[in-house]
């Protein structure tokens, strides 16, 4: 009997331990199955820790987790695995369209996906079939047909390996590694490589007289900022419950300064505030259809293609018939779709493209964050590229299945893929609540924007000082890093992975990007007699697959297709 082992038991791991076994009992095979995930919460692991601070929040309507489906009966060998309710039905979610969105913390969905996790390790652990191991592995090795995994102390055998492991360090970067060492020369110096834990944070946020210097502008940094200021001192206090409009109250002073930074300095744009705004921007089944057809025409036939148009195009005519569509919600103009269709296509190929149309990024940041709040409420009409940004998120479930494993150039994926991260700040953007926070925070005098953009930092025996074009100067003690690692395989340094790729094991699909694997999420190897033993599924197979990051994307069509792939070749 073959034994597959599973390492990385995150939610990508537990949906595909619950889909292998599901395909096991079809088929009426066997296996022995062993699993490894060193963090606390199975099911959960790091990214979605039950015990992190409740200013995590996802980002992520929880309307939109209704994908997040019911896990059926399965049986295994002797053994009854018992179903477990969609997360719809566990949290008895329930929302009207004109309700805002809720976009609950992260543990919530990790205890979601602990408990499912726990539901089902509490009957495999009756079997002598499945073995759970909370140990890390450090090094891989194949001999012999077999792979060997080592942890610091034992080593184990399996025939085949599922790799489901996330989120992984990086080399630092250049400007990081710097602060770092000059952390050294001064004890009240204190740099922080990564944004969480948040847990890291609670000595420091209830430090009087202290600036703050936060690496970043999105996602994270909000996390950060909000694990910094609800401390001691002070907290928010909604007084628009209609808009999240909110005022950050001091109990008592403080006088702490966050500065936020990134090279552009431009925001992330809020999410609409409810299902009935967001519809405004959902494109048609048929067009989302055609969107599918035009770019498995080229990423799944033998068809080539030095340009991004067979994206583009489509794309472009679908939010043209949106724009046009939503009349006076939209800003006023007298174009027909062709013109609209044009300046789309332009726009996105170049975000500095200007128009009457398009947002000016140019203007003051606080105005220009208030202005995308008024879009996403619906209360100002919107700039194209807000537009164009909600339809890309409605469009890129079908843009991730149909690209996915493409057939064409390294090259063009890459390219792919740097479209697709240049709408995140849209498509992945924060609930209107956090950028009302953030807008509070700077009314309060704690948040500072005069150093948003690119500014110099020097190290000085003070600490780093940051100097603005205006010749502004101030001084930080501490500095955070909010920005986190890109996938790219050849810059990750977890031992793991380090050893694979010095063993030959396993190859990048571009410089820029992970590993690459086929269909069946098999890695591609130098060694052909590891062919089939090795597959990856999740975030180091950036190239090979797009849209990893998503937590729909852990419980998707992906691992369902290298599941039955697997039990199809067992013996």
């Amino acid at each position: 009997m073959k034994t597959l082992a599973i390492i990385g038991l995150g939610p990508r791991g537990l949906f595909a331990l619950e889909t292998v076994l599901t395909k096991l009992e079809n088929a009426n095979k066997t296996l022995n199955i062993i699993g490894f995930e060193p963090s606390k919460y199975p099911g959960a692991g790091p990214v979605w820790d039950l015990d992190q601070a409740d200013s995590n929040w996802i980002n992520i309507t929880e309307r939109a987790l209704k994908d997040l489906k019911r896990r059926p009966v399965i049986q295994f060998l002797d053994l009854e695995i018992p179903s477990f309710p969609s997360y719809h039905d566990w949290s008895n979610f329930e929302q009207t369209e004109l309700e805002p969105d809720k976009f609950p913390p992260r543990h919530k969905i990790g205890t979601y996906l602990n408990q499912r996790f726990i539901s089902l390790h509490e009957a495999l652990k009756l079997s002598s079939n499945f073995n759970l191991h909370p140990l890390k592995i450090i090094n891989i090795e194949y001999k012999k047909t077999k792979l060997l995994l080592h942890t610091k102390t034992n080593t184990f055998k399996c025939d085949d390996l599922l790799l489901t492991i996330g989120h992984q360090p990086t080399n630092v970067a250049k400007q990081l590694k710097s602060w770092q060492i000059h952390a050294l020369s001064n004890d009240r110096f204190k740099v922080f490589e990564s944004p969480y834990p948040m847990a890291q944070f609670n000595d420091l946020k209830n430090c009087r007289d202290i600036t703050i210097g936060i690496r970043g502008f999105g996602l994270a940094m909000l996390d950060v900022m909000r694990a910094l200021v609800i401390n001691n001192f002070g907290n928010f206090k909604t007084t628009n419950p209609s808009t999240f409009e909110c005022i950050y109250y001091k109990t008592e002073p403080q006088n702490l300064t966050v500065i936020p930074f990134s090279l552009d300095g431009l925001p992330v744009i809020p999410k609409p505030l409810n299902e009935e705004i967001d519809l405004w921007y959902k494109p048609t089944a048929l067009e989302i259809l055609q969107f599918k057809s035009n770019i498995e025409a080229y990423a799944q036939t033998d068809k080539s293609t030095n340009s991004l148009e067979f994206i583009i195009k489509p794309f472009s005519k679908i939010v043209a018939r949106v724009y046009h569509d939503l009349a006076t919600k939209a800003r006023a103009h007298h174009l027909d779709r062709i013109h609209i269709e044009s300046i789309v296509q332009i726009w996105l190929q170049n975000q500095d493209y200007n128009h009457e149309l398009i947002q000016d990024k140019t203007i003051d940041i606080y105005q220009l964050i208030t202005n995308y709040i008024a879009m996403a409420l619906g209360e100002q009409a919107a700039s194209l590229d807000f537009c164009i940004g909600q339809v890309w998120r409605h469009c890129q479930p079908t843009l991730y299945s149909a690209f996915s494993y493409a057939n064409l150039s390294d090259n063009i994926i890459n390219h792919v893929i740097a479209l697709d991260e240049s709408t995140k700040c849209y498509s992945y953007g924060p609930p209107i609540e956090s950028m009302q926070q953030l807008l509070a925070l700077v009314d309060a005098k704690i948040i500072s924007f005069a150093y948003l953009s690119d500014p110099n930092i020097k190290n000085t025996k003070f600490g780093w000082q940051f100097t603005n074009l205006k010749g502004n100067h101030d001084i930080a003690t501490v500095m955070i890093n909010s920005v986190l690692d890109a996938p790219q395989l050849l810059d990750v340094n977890a031992p793991v992975i380090t050893h694979l790729l010095a063993a030959d094991l396993l190859e990048p699909i571009h410089t820029k990007l992970g590993i690459e694997t086929t269909k069946n999420a098999i890695v591609k190897s130098n060694q052909n007699d590891i062919k089939t033993h090795i597959a990856v599924l999740g975030r180091l197979a950036k190239g090979s697959v797009i849209g990893v990051d998503a937590i729909l994307e852990c419980f998707g069509p992906r691992i369902k297709n290298w599941a039955q792939a697997y039990v199809a070749q067992l013996d």
